[in-house]
């Protein structure tokens, strides 16, 4: 039982450490969008932005932020279709991947001022 215990507890240490990192990973993303050009394709800028956020919607489930995950993969499908076209978005879909990262960070605000483990 206390191999159990030990394992629950290492579990656990590991999910607030990401826990802890989410509002700097947020913050990332964010400013990755925010530093590619509104109405010009940037491919390299795009792809990263994607790669980022495939990267949170994967880690989140394995750390046990469902709804984060969720969120994050929304928003990844919303930008892979970006990326297949290989155009810059247009109003709408900025203002989609803006409506998406707002919810990111409610997400990731709201575990920070919760009880609960889920994000």
């Amino acid at each position: 039982m206390a191999d159990l215990a030990d394992m629950q507890a290492k579990l656990k240490n590991l999910s607030d450490s990401y826990a802890a990192q989410l509002p700097e990973k947020i913050r990332q993303i964010e400013q990755a969008w925010s530093q590619l050009p509104p109405d010009e394709w940037d491919e390299e800028g795009f792809q990263t932005l994607h790669r980022m956020v495939h990267s949170l919607t994967g880690s989140g489930k394995t750390f046990g932020f469902a709804l984060l995950s969720d969120v994050a993969r929304k928003l990844e499908e919303h930008l892979k279709q970006i990326v297949w076209v290989k155009a810059a978005p247009d109003e709408a879909q900025r203002k989609r991947i803006h409506v998406l990262l707002s919810e990111l960070r409610q997400v990731v605000s709201h575990r920070d001022t919760s009880t609960g483990d889920q994000a």
